[in-house]
């Protein structure tokens, strides 16, 4: 059962691998739009920590399994299945939102000059469905191979900074909309569906 499930993760690696190497030379493929960045820095330390805890993951199975031998020989599928569907059923939601963000995603906090307040699509439900994905894709990839202390990493490091990060950009979109991004505020939640605007 583990060299079979191994046979898997190796697959799953490098299928996502691929994906995410696709979807980042997509993305640095667009046009770029005049505008305003704000904490550069923050997207650099946001790939560090999504590397840490993905590569991470794959060093933590890996290496107690194989080289000190301290975890179980059979992984909880169970688990690997809540993370495969957490990781795989994000993906169209993310392909939602950024269709409905259209040229103004960028990996910076930035706001074009021709700036537009989007509040359609997934934005009806949550401020930041992106930042939402990305949460759950990370959290869900360290839990594919049961690599359970990189996905408390996830949560204790990786979570905190997205929200910090969500803070910089909603100063940012604040600077630029002032009351009408207050009121989208008071209407839809951050993260976590709860409330929308009618």
């Amino acid at each position: 059962m583990n060299i079979n499930f191994t046979t898997a993760y190796i697959v799953f690696i490098v299928l996502s691998t691929i994906y995410r190497l696709r979807r980042i030379t997509k993305s640095y493929a667009g046009e770029e739009k005049p505008g305003k960045v704000y904490e550069h820095i923050s997207y650099a330390f946001m790939l560090m920590l999504y590397l840490l805890v993905t590569i991470g993951s794959i060093f933590e199975y890996f290496y107690s399994r194989y080289i000190i031998h301290v975890c179980p020989q059979e992984v909880n599928l169970t688990v690997s299945l809540i993370g495969l569907i957490m990781y795989v059923g994000i993906i169209p939601a993310r392909a939602w939102a950024i269709r409905h963000l259209k040229e103004h995603v960028s990996h910076d906090i930035k706001i074009n000059d021709d700036h537009r307040l989007v509040n359609d699509g997934p934005y009806r439900f949550v401020r930041h469905p992106l930042a939402l994905c990305v949460i759950i894709e990370v959290i869900g990839f360290s839990l594919v191979p049961n690599s359970y202390l990189s996905a408390l990493s996830a949560v204790v490091l990786f979570v905190p900074f997205m929200l910090y990060r969500i803070r910089l950009e909603e100063q940012a979109l604040i600077e630029k909309f002032g009351c009408e991004y207050i009121d989208y505020q008071k209407g839809v939640a951050m993260l976590i569906p709860w409330k929308h605007r009618r």
